[in-house]
This record gives C-alpha cells, structure tokens and sequence, in this order.
C-alpha cells in the first residue's frame, strides 16, 4: 500500500475531535498561526460547541474561521448550515466584516457543483473561501508535513531526517548538552558572510571547532534570508542513525520551488555527496540553496566534495573574546557577580558551548565551587549520553567507547589496529563498528563516512 493511500485510510478513520486536532495542526503549518481552538477542548480529543471551530486572528485585526467535519455524506449540507452560522454575529459575537477567511477542512470529497456553491454563499458576504478535502490534505501530509502524518496518524513517511525549523529546535534540543534557542550574540560579521554567500551561490558552508555556534549561526541565517525571500521553503536536515535520506531528499525536493536546506554537522552526513548532486541537478523550474555546518576536523573532506560544484562559499567560526562571553552569560543567564563570570569565561576559552554550559551549572548549583571543579560539566554533558547508554543495556557500548578513549583516534582501513583491538579486547570488528555506530548516534562519538572514529574535540580543563 502506498503511503499516501495509508495517510488518506487513516483520516477516515478518524473521529472528529481528533481530526479537529489534525486540522488545526495542518493549517499552523500552512501559515495560520494564531490558532484558537474554540471547538475542541485542550488538552483532550474532545469537542465542545463553538463557532466556529476554530479562530484565527490575522495581524490586520480581521479574522479567519474554520470549520471541520468528518462525515462522509452530506457534508456540502452540514457546511452550508456551518457558513450560516459563521454569519450570524449572535452566535459568534464577530461582525462579518472582520470575517477575512472561512476555512473548511473535511475527510471526503465535494463535486465541483457542491464547491461552486459554498464558494458563492462566501462571495455574496465579501469572504474568502479555501476548501482541503481529504485530497489536498493527504498530499500535504506526505510531502510537506510529514511530522503530522507521524504525530498523528502513525504513518512514518520518512525517515524522519527533513525537518522544518521548529522540529529541528524541538530535536537537537532534546539531544545537545545547550539550547539552540538563544539569542543571536556577535556574530554580525559572520551573519553578513553567509548572507553574502546565499545571494551569491548556491552553498555555503560554514566551519570551526565544536560549541563555537555554527548551528545557531546557521539558523539565523535561515529565519533573515526567510524573511527576505518569502518565496523559499526551508527544510532542515536531524540525522538520525545510519538511515539513508537518498528517497527522503527525493521525495522532498523533486518539485518545483524554491528551497533552502540547512544540513547541519555535514561530517556526520553519510553521504553529503547527495546534497552537492541536488544542487548539480536543480531545473529551471527549481532554486535550490544549500547551507551546510561542519566542524574544524573534518572540513577537508566536506570541502573535497563541494569542490565539484565550484561556485560555494566557506566561513570560518572562530572563538569569542573573553569580553563577548561574559555578556553572553549577562544577557541570557543574568549572571552579574565577577567572581562566577571570571572563571566561566576561563572555563570556556571562547567557546559558547562550554559557557553555556558552565552557566546552567552554576545557576542550578547557586555557588561558585560547582564549576572550580569542572569534572562536574562532563558529568552534565554526558548526562543524557550515559542515560541512554544505561537504557540500551549493551556492554559492548561501554567496551566500544572505552576502546575508542584509549586509542583517541580508531581507523577501520587500519588493519593492524583492528586485528589487536579484536584480540586484546575480545571483540570483533564487526560488533565494534556496530557499536561505536550507535555511539555516534548518541554524539558520544565522531564518526566520519564510517571509516574513521575518534573522541569528541572537548577542551582539557585546567
């Protein structure tokens, strides 16, 4: 069975509180954000009566209402009755006037009779009308909003690696040791750099050290060129394990449009060759941007790959001063004492990261002795690594990235380091690389094409 032919079985069989639930998902991402949802009650899959069942208040001080339902016969009936009592200002306590929009969102199908004549009960009242039947919908869901079709109907699209931009927050804040939803700090010059590059090419890759911010710098990136070229959609490229995005990227990106994909640790990316291929293969009818992170160590080969593509441009992250990283810790932690900001800054050597989470140490322990001894911020980096590790249950994790600690760096092609792994440790090479893979996944580990292995470029301490 299709995809779309499960995500179009699974809206019929939802009932109509959960589909309300659905539907105002659906339209959130198709721009309608301030969704008040008179009709259903939060927090539940239940209905309440409402109308309409749903409110959006526009920037412009007017409104749009929407309107669902899932039953399959007479529903050109029922939202004749749902649009007149849209219009009866008794019932809604809204002029119609300030009416904008009406919205109506069903699981069936309307004749083109049936839509010609709400389209007219609309237009004799001054109203817009948009009508997403089970059609428009499932499409939507298979290939823009893949999130709900998960969330909410259980269907896996993907591989789940192509995200928008409140996703990808959602997750990489869930897995880093930092929040990406910080202020934006000192890096105008940088910001300048690869907006210059956006406008200029079609990549641009941006380098440095581990925690110097190149993901957030990345993301700012993409919400200003959003802001000043509406026309482009942005996806965002979550790894997620060894899976392939190779029918992902085609699902995705096969249409026309324009898009911006941010690929954010491109040394990570199994096969980032994809993504300079998508650039090479882009149509008249397509615009395609690329920006992509990759730390400090493995820009080289990165680099190797973009040189066929030719016209891209690189920026370099480097560290802040001491005086930006204290008015980091200033700004968003409200850390003022000289004493706490002295040794952060210390602690941090430039590195956002690291201030960071310096920072939420101290604010959680409320005393200078938590970060004089800085063990205490590995135990808070590694923290949700080794609660993982821990559910996992697998001993060769622990002996894999013991393994890997020992030797810094471990190369797959280099036989004789292999062979003594396998006979001074017991274990084969073929469980190791299975392990230090899960590892990865966990960002215990880097790992690069699934060759090379090493300890994360953590700063010693003093």
């Amino acid at each position: 069975m299709s995809k779309i032919n499960q995500i179009q079985n699974e809206l019929r069989e939802q009932s109509g509180e959960k589909f309300q639930k659905i539907a105002d998902a659906y339209l959130h991402k198709k721009g309608y954000e301030q969704i008040n949802p008179l009709g259903s009650v939060i927090g539940a899959d239940k209905v309440r009566t409402g109308t309409p069942d749903t409110l959006v208040v526009l920037p412009n001080g007017k409104y749009v209402f929407a309107e669902y339902t899932t039953e399959k016969k007479g529903v050109a009936q029922k939202f004749k009755k749902d649009l007149e009592k849209c219009f009866d200002e008794a019932k809604t306590g809204i002029s119609v006037e300030k009416i904008q929009e009406i919205v109506l969102c069903h699981t069936s199908m309307l004749s083109s009779d049936e839509i010609a004549l709400l389209r007219e009960e609309c237009q004799n009242r001054g109203v817009n009308l948009n009508i997403f039947g089970i059609g428009p919908i499932s499409y939507d869901l298979y290939q823009k909003y893949p999130g709900i079709a998960r969330d909410f109907l259980g269907v896996e699209v993907d591989t789940g690696q192509i995200v928008d931009i409140d996703e990808f927050v959602k997750a990489y804040d869930k897995k880093a040791a930092t929040p990406l939803n910080t202020t934006f700090h000192f890096r105008e010059e940088e910001l300048e750099q690869v907006s210059q590059g956006l406008n200029n090419s079609n990549l641009v890759i941006v380098s440095g050290k581990a925690g110097t911010g190149k993901s957030r710098l990345a993301l700012e990136c993409c919400n200003q060129f959003l802001a000043s070229h509406s026309e482009y959609q942005v996806r965002c490229i979550f790894i997620r394990g060894a899976a392939d995005i190779f029918e992902d990227l085609r699902v995705y990106f096969s249409e026309p449009g324009y898009h911006l994909i941010f690929v954010d640790d491109a040394n990570r990316v199994n096969s980032f060759e994809y993504f300079i291929q998508i650039l090479h293969d882009q149509r008249e009818d397509q615009q395609i941007k690329v920006i992509a992170t990759v730390r400090d160590y493995a820009f080289e080969k990165v680099k190797e790959l973009a040189q066929s593509y030719r016209n891209w441009t690189e920026v370099e992250l480097n560290s802040l001063d001491e005086n930006q990283i204290k008015q980091i810790l200033k700004d968003e932690y409200e850390i003022l004492n000289p004493l706490y900001l002295n040794r952060i800054a210390d602690i941090a050597q430039g590195n956002p990261r690291l201030a960071i989470m310096a920072a939420l140490l101290a604010k959680q322990e409320d005393r200078l002795d938590s970060i004089n001894n800085v063990s205490n911020l590995y135990d808070e980096y590694y923290s949700s690594i080794r609660k993982d590790l821990q559910e996992l249950g697998d001993e060769n994790l622990l002996k894999a990235a013991g393994i890997v600690a020992f030797f810094r760096t471990v190369d797959r092609s280099n036989e004789k380091m292999m062979e003594e792994i396998e006979k001074a440790f017991g274990i084969s090479q073929e469980v190791f690389w299975k392990a230090v893979r899960q590892l990865n996944d966990h960002e215990l580990l880097d790992m690069y094409e699934n060759e090379i292995v090493r300890v994360p470029k953590i700063r010693n301490f003093r």
